[in-house]
């Protein structure tokens, strides 16, 4: 009797472990804050000198978790939202357009078969973009002062990633517009092939956005980068092609190019790029932009940047410098700031 005893309290303790192995889930809470000095200029109105959060990324508050189903199976969460470092602002900015969890907030499922997520998510032309960017989208020299990143987030979105096969990986999103009556309507559509593996990147992308009434496309855009790093210095390109008819707009016609270097130097970091930006259309509003910065890590989680980037606009152009969270004031701008990553 004994012997059976113990037989089935040692069954219990190993479907236990067992139980335990496939169902280990975790919760992580994690941050960014940043703050920086915003020297902008070349505005009619004059200078402005102003302390800003999230000059290199979005200061944010997250919470991420993950469970293992089991045969490799996962299912995880995402929520995270912005504030305001500089002025702790709450309802209705958030530093984030006035939406709480407005940065990202989404589901998924993955295993062997690839990845599925629902919710507010990244857009996969601008994964590319901020990608081949020296700046990754952030800082006074973002490639986005210039070249287009429409879809930065996409509500009501779909995304299916594929595995990887030998550094190579597709993926393809959908962007409900959800009007009654019309599902094309301010639809958001997507699709990326990247290639990842050792110093070399490069990624082809596709966005494209309904109009609101539905007919015809409001933007395409196709975005092709790619970097290789030679260790001595990393080497960054880019090309996009926009076009499209917006509701009551001109017609779109840009060709934007950029080309840009990571350099390492004294322990951080030299980032430099140079953008041109060719309006084919009616408008002909030409620009280009030149950026510099230098970014200095004190530790693994935080780091000093400074950053100075300048636009010359063509043809009654009006681009402006900005960062991260700011869409900038004028057509020179120059930060220094600091990152914490929690």
């Amino acid at each position: 009797m004994n012997a059976i005893k113990h037989s089935l309290v040692a069954a219990a303790a190993l479907l236990a472990v067992q139980g335990a192995a496939f169902a280990q889930s975790s919760v992580t809470v994690y941050g960014k804050v940043d703050l920086g000095l915003v020297l902008d200029s070349g505005n009619a109105a004059g200078k402005s000198v102003r302390l800003s959060s999230g000059v290199s990324g979005g200061s944010r508050l997250g919470f991420k978790g993950v469970e293992d189903l089991g045969d490799g199976n996962k299912a995880s969460f995402l929520l995270e939202t912005g504030y305001c470092a500089d002025s702790a602002a709450g309802a209705p900015n958030f530093c984030t357009g006035g939406q709480f969890m407005g940065r990202q907030v989404f589901g998924q499922l993955s295993g062997a078969f690839g990845a599925v997520s629902g919710g507010r998510q990244y857009g996969l032309g601008y994964l590319n973009l901020s990608t081949v960017d020296p700046f990754g989208t952030g800082y006074a020299g973002k490639a986005n002062n210039l070249i287009d990143a429409s879809g930065v987030r996409i509500d009501n979105s779909v995304h299916y990633v594929t595995p990887t096969f030998g550094g190579f990986s597709a993926a393809a999103e959908l962007g409900f517009g959800e009007a009654t009556g019309d599902w094309r309507k301010s639809r958001e559509t997507g699709a990326s092939a990247t290639y990842a593996s050792g110093p070399a990147y490069a990624g082809l992308s596709y966005y494209g956005l309904n109009n609101a009434n539905g007919v015809g496309a409001a933007r395409r855009n196709f975005t092709l980068g790619g970097t290789y790093d030679l260790g001595v210095v990393k080497l960054h390109a880019l090309v996009q092609k926009s076009n499209g008819h917006p509701t009551g707009g001109a017609t779109l016609d840009v060709l934007d190019l950029m080309g840009g270097a990571t350099v390492p130097l004294a322990g951080g970091s030299v980032l430099a790029s140079y953008i041109h930006h060719d309006d084919k259309g009616v408008l002909n509003h030409d620009a280009s932009q030149w950026g510099l910065g230098y970014v200095y890590p004190l530790s693994k989680r935080t780091s000093l940047y400074t950053a100075y980037a300048h636009i010359s606009n063509r043809n009654g152009a009006t681009f402006t410098v900005g960062n991260a969270t700011e869409g900038g004031t004028g057509h020179n701008a120059f930060d220094f700031g600091c990152v914490h990553n929690f």
